[in-house]
């Protein structure tokens, strides 16, 4: 089963103030719908929804379109480490809501300062209470602070997108992927491969990123890593087909190691359990 384990849709927001936030303005509609089109025409059997950057901790849209197909649609949620009462918050949009991931995003830079500080720490131990995967939209100037949360939370699932932005250009030589290797030391730390078109210096098929996922690889095994579509972004940049074959086409992995990232690796960390019959 094809599972994409990072992708996005959202409501328009004609009146954000960030128009040109991201790839795909805010500005508009980008609805689950349209996103069902390209998994009924890949058989993509499964999909994980991130909420996005600019909707802020308003998760209702993400975790109503997974709650009505929780079988093939799973949610990870926002709430803003900064404010009081997160851990709780946290726990209404899993317990009440069905969210089952939470994300958090030292690269937006209000949020930086606050990432692994003490005073968030509550935050991370009520996803480990919840089982809630903390995904963690990092650069390599953050990651010293993930290793910290992962020696101190050592029951909470840590997903890093975008293999935490390395620098292509530096390679797998770079100190910044060097931190991101070491954390393979923690079992409960994988890596999203995708998003390369955020870090890479060359053209699809991204061909300075091919050592960085085979390094990537070899340190974490075939069980931690999960590709992701990015969608919609990923319209713009390579086209949703393009992406998918992607990994087959560059990384040069074993036909089962290429399924678990295509799909079982998320499929066993959204969806521990069979569905009931």
């Amino acid at each position: 089963m094809l599972v994409d384990a990072h992708l996005h849709v959202w409501r328009a927001r004609p009146d954000d103030p960030r128009p040109a936030a991201t790839i795909v303005s805010p500005a508009s509609d980008v609805p689950l719908e349209l996103f069902r089109q390209y998994m009924a025409e890949y058989n993509v059997g499964r999909a994980v929804l991130v909420q996005p950057l600019f909707p802020g901790e308003d998760n209702g849209y993400l975790a109503d379109c997974a709650a009505a197909d929780p079988d093939r649609l799973a949610a990870v949620c926002v709430v803003d480490p900064r404010a009081a009462g997160a851990a709780d918050r946290l726990e209404y949009w899993v317990r009440e809501r069905g969210c089952r991931g939470l994300r958090l995003r030292p690269r937006v830079p209000e949020e930086a300062a606050c990432f692994g500080r003490p005073d968030t720490w509550p935050l991370w131990q009520r996803a480990a209470d919840l089982g809630a995967v903390v995904n963690v939209l990092a650069g390599p100037e953050h990651l010293p602070a993930v290793a910290a949360l992962a020696e101190r939370f050592p029951e909470t699932p840590i997903l890093l997108d975008h293999l935490a932005h390395p620098d292509a250009a530096a390679g797998v030589a770079a100190p910044g992927f060097a931190a991101l290797l070491d954390l393979a030391r923690y079992p409960h730390v994988s890596l999203k491969v995708s998003g390369h078109y955020y870090y890479s210096r060359q053209d699809y098929p991204f061909a300075d990123c091919r050592d960085l996922v085979r390094a990537a690889y070899d340190r974490f095994g075939p069980r931690r890593l999960l590709w992701g579509s990015d969608f919609p972004h990923v319209l713009l940049k390579t086209g949703y087909g393009r992406a998918l074959a992607l990994p087959g086409r560059e990384y040069g992995l074993p036909a089962e190691d290429l399924e678990l990232l295509l799909g079982g690796n998320a499929a066993r960390l959204y969806w521990p359990t069979p569905p009931a019959e």
